[in-house]
């Protein structure tokens, strides 16, 4: 008899002339039959499979190229080694595929305000394939989406675009509410009390410097909202 060690995250397929006898689920130490018996040992572990650079074409015709990652998880050891012959291998291809496949059915816009839909998919399309394979497709995520340079360039030309835009509705407003408000203050002005105030408001902060002289230039209709009837006649 010959031993043999099982880990912890590991379940050991024993195949005895060509047939599983029995799958070795425990960790610990276990016998076998010296040349009757072989070992096939399958990682319990999750296992990260990375779609690296994938080429694929939106609805609207613009290439991108899309970094993604896969997280599998075994969940039958004897479908693992019965049904298929290398699963890393079989789930990178099936979903470079399913990727392509998938980005073709949404425009650039929803593609990119969409990613979580797009990643939704992809898991779902992938998940229900390797389940016949006693693969769990636990999670998927995009990492990264790589647009054009001439892509770039017109998405950056775009948003100067709109903060300019933005910029003029912003002015616009200000301005429209400032005319309001100096409209009100022109009917306000037309009380006489208040305009002699505006006039004694204006001298007052002309003359908060020292030694100043001024020379005020004022309308006669101006003096006499202002109640100066003197100066008027004078002038």
């Amino acid at each position: 008899m010959c031993y043999f060690i099982v880990r912890q995250w590991e379940k050991v397929a024993l195949i005895r002339l060509g047939r599983i006898v029995r799958i070795e689920e425990k960790a610990g130490l276990h016998f076998k039959i010296p040349f009757i018996d072989s070992l096939y040992v399958v990682d319990m572990r999750m296992q990260s499979i990375t779609l690296k650079g994938q080429s694929a074409i939106t609805k609207d015709n613009i290439s991108v190229s899309i970094d993604a990652v896969i997280f599998t998880k075994v969940e039958d050891p004897t479908k693992v080694i019965l049904e298929i012959e290398d699963y890393k291998d079989a789930v990178m291809k099936y979903s470079q595929t399913s990727m392509r496949e998938i980005i073709g059915k949404y425009t650039l816009n929803e593609l990119l305000g969409n990613q979580a839909d797009v990643v939704q998919a992809l898991e779902n399309k992938v998940d229900t394939l390797s389940k016949g394979w006693g693969i769990d497709i636990a999670k998927a995520e995009i990492q990264d989406i790589a647009l054009p340079e001439d892509m770039k360039r017109a998405f950056a030309v775009q948003a100067e675009a709109e903060r300019e835009a933005q910029a003029v509705v912003i002015k616009a407003d200000a301005e429209l509410k400032a005319s309001e408000i100096l409209k009100q203050a022109a009917e306000n002005m037309k009380d006489p009390n208040a305009m002699q105030l505006r006039i004694l408001a204006t001298v007052s902060e002309a003359s908060k410097e020292a030694a100043n002289t001024i020379i005020m230039a004022l309308p006669l209709e101006t003096l006499k909202y202002a109640s100066i009837g003197d100066l008027g006649a004078l002038a």
